[in-house]
């Protein structure tokens, strides 16, 4: 899994964006738009195009976005695959949202 832009969890960040599917996740600035962020392999559009998943990233918990084309196992699958990663689990709380319901504490 490509992990893209995590030098931003270093800074003093308090939320931060991001686009994630099975092949990567991609973190922002929190003033950008998720539909307005392109790199090959991710791709947010409303409507629920695109082919990745946007979520906020905050202290306390990530936020993932509803998104026709992935079920809570995908999503709660795809998010276990990122937190395992030795460079991002420091920085990423256990609490996962999708569609405002918890998935996982």
């Amino acid at each position: 899994m490509r992990i893209i832009n995590s030098n931003l969890l270093e800074d003093n960040w308090s939320q931060l964006k991001f686009l994630l599917n099975k092949n990567g996740i991609l973190f922002f600035p929190i003033t950008q738009q998720h539909r307005d962020v392109k790199m090959h392999g991710l791709s947010y559009e409303d409507d629920y195009k695109g082919n990745a998943l946007a979520g906020i990233l905050q202290k306390e918990h990530v936020e993932i976005r509803y998104h026709e084309a992935f079920s809570d196992q995908r999503v709660l699958k795809i998010w276990t695959e990122v937190a395992r990663s030795s460079e991002l689990e420091p920085f990423l709380p256990k609490k996962l949202l999708y569609q405002g319901r918890l998935l996982q504490e």
